[in-house]
């Protein structure tokens, strides 16, 4: 089925699981279920705002699934629990979402379109809504966005996070990595390429990790600097964890030793992926390729059916 099953952890963000939740039903792209995992301190079945949205969507033909995990793993072992647990698993695509962005309405159609045209993994970009908005030049970015490199020994010389702004243009352009808030097909996850299970709660890295198991099987990534997630920076929406930056610190030298072990297993494996030709079936026409253009965010979530 062309139907996307929708993963989002959530823990101690109900406001902003809300605000999610209804950017969702306000999407051109009608056709997904959704598995909630729930960490948070108060249960998310005991906020009836939550309730009733939930219902409301189950109302509107969407498949709800809440997963209540008490004791917090942290982020990755709940992503794994909802890849594990996916009572719909004849859905042809997946989703990884955050619990704290509004999506722009045509988000998941934007997402579907790449993975249409030969993509396996698309995201899209997730500029903070508490800041002014900037944009960049597509040209700044291409040919690769989000582009990393490796030198002779393994060690990474290059990260870039380019997914954290706007763009000018709409576009979609190969990537080593994707950025939070992705759809892919299913069959990646089938293919046994799961989350760490050596990061902190914390998961910093955790895309990285997932992207980079799908590169050596052979899957392609793609970022349309269109398709805009925007990200709620609350106090409830932030950094949750005391130890936030240490955290970090430990997984950032847990994911540079993971890709030194990586590059002597498999050489540049980097460089090999930037070479591919990707297969595409043709360029990207934004003008051509959308029944609809993008909403302002506002306008999106506030619509009601």
């Amino acid at each position: 089925m062309n139907r996307i099953t929708i993963q989002v952890c959530s823990k101690d963000r109900h406001s902003e699981l809300g605000l999610l939740l209804q950017s969702l039903r306000t999407q051109t792209f009608q056709d997904w279920d959704i598995i909630i995992g729930d960490e948070s301190s108060t249960p998310i079945a005991s906020c009836n705002f939550l309730i009733m949205l939930i219902n409301r969507l189950k109302h509107e033909g969407h498949g709800v699934e809440l997963i209540r995990h008490g004791t917090s793993q942290g982020v990755c072992f709940i992503r794994n629990v909802l890849i594990k647990k996916n009572p719909w698993i004849k859905n042809k695509y997946s989703a990884r979402l955050d619990d704290d962005v509004i999506l722009e309405s045509n988000y998941l159609e934007k997402m579907v379109y790449g993975l249409k045209l030969g993509y396996d993994i698309m995201s899209g970009v997730t500029p903070t809504l508490n800041t002014p908005l900037w944009k960049r030049e597509n040209k700044r970015v291409k040919p690769l966005i989000n582009d990393i490199k490796i030198d002779s020994k393994g060690n990474i010389t290059k990260y870039t996070d380019d997914c954290g702004i706007g763009y000018i243009d709409s576009d979609i352009i190969p990537a080593t990595n994707f950025r939070s808030n992705a759809v892919y097909k299913t069959k990646v996850t089938n293919d046994n390429i799961k989350y760490p299970n050596n990061l902190t709660k914390v998961g910093f890295r955790e895309e990285a990790f997932f992207s980079f198991s799908a590169i050596l099987k052979g899957y392609k990534i793609g970022v349309d600097t269109g398709a805009i997630a925007w990200h709620l920076q609350s106090p409830s929406g932030g950094c949750r964890t005391p130890d936030y930056s240490e955290c970090v610190q430990i997984d950032e030298q847990t994911f540079r030793k993971w890709v030194k072990r990586l590059y002597k297993k498999h050489g540049d494996f980097i460089k090999k992926y930037k070479l591919n030709k990707f297969g595409i079936k043709r360029k990207f026409n934004f003008s051509k390729d959308y029944t609809t253009t993008s909403n302002l965010y506002l306008g999106g979530i506030l619509k009601c059916k």
